[in-house]
């Protein structure tokens, strides 16, 4: 059985115009395509910008693309949940409808790009009672989109995902559930989705959970960060603001 196919979208919108697209997005264009045939749920997402610097310490850098051709909008994410990847592929499908039926409102905008992915692996969480899968969208979330250097590299990032990363999310404090990604289409191959009930002020990833929850894990690889490559600013961590969201720090 197949589980949801997540599209997401990334964009950036000028400062000038923010308020304004973020009210028709909310009170109009993403109230209909929620109800478009086979779309379970959306969520939009405000990102926070990742510091250049490793992720938690003592761990290297993460290598960033540098493409042209791959549009580096970062600031807003809109997460799509669909039955099927028909909703987003099949012969008159309806968000193929209503984009082409928006198309000045959406060309506000910039850097866009998107990618859809069905899913390579779903890890429930201590969390995950408190929204149940296919529920909808997470009120807060970390999406990684990136792509390994070498087809060898895969076989380790599958490894890696088996030995270390699936085990701690099982036991990761705060988080409702972990989903590793394969693209359908899109620059990156591979995503991946963690839900989390909430980012406190001044969180920017949710690596530092994964660290509170080691199980003594003995992977003796490389370090995953070695061999992936990130689009721009990614991973990108952020907090729902549609449809709206009561934060509480489960954590306290």
């Amino acid at each position: 059985m197949m589980g949801e196919v997540l599209r997401a979208e990334w964009f950036d919108l000028a400062e000038d115009t923010q308020d304004e697209i973020w009210t028709w997005l909310h009170k109009e264009y993403l109230p209909a395509l929620c109800a478009a045939d086979g779309v379970a749920w959306i969520g939009h997402y405000e990102i926070i910008e990742q510091p250049d610097q490793p992720y938690i310490d003592g761990a290297p850098n993460k290598k960033t693309i540098d493409d042209p051709s791959v549009p580096k909008g970062w600031r807003d994410v809109i997460l799509t949940a669909a039955a099927s990847p028909e909703v987003y592929f099949g012969p008159g499908n309806q968000i193929d409808a209503m984009e082409n039926a928006y198309k000045v409102e959406l060309s506000a905008r910039l850097n866009y790009r998107n990618a859809v992915f069905i899913e390579e692996q779903v890890v429930n969480s201590p969390e995950q009672r408190s929204l149940p899968y296919g529920m909808g969208p997470p009120p807060a979330m970390q999406l990684g989109n990136y792509n390994c250097d070498t087809p060898e590299d895969e076989i380790e990032l599958a490894k890696w995902y088996r030995a270390e990363r699936f085990p701690r999310i099982s036991v990761t404090k705060g988080m409702i559930r972990g989903r590793k990604l394969l693209s359908i289409s899109g620059w990156p191959k591979h995503g991946v989705l963690w839900e989390v009930t909430d980012l406190p002020p001044g969180d920017f990833n949710v690596e530092a959970r994964f660290l509170e929850a080691d199980r003594d894990d003995e992977w003796n690889g490389r370090h995953v960060l070695e061999y992936v490559t990130h689009t721009f600013q990614g991973p990108h961590c952020g907090r729902r603001v549609w449809p709206g969201v009561k934060m509480v720090d489960a954590r306290s």
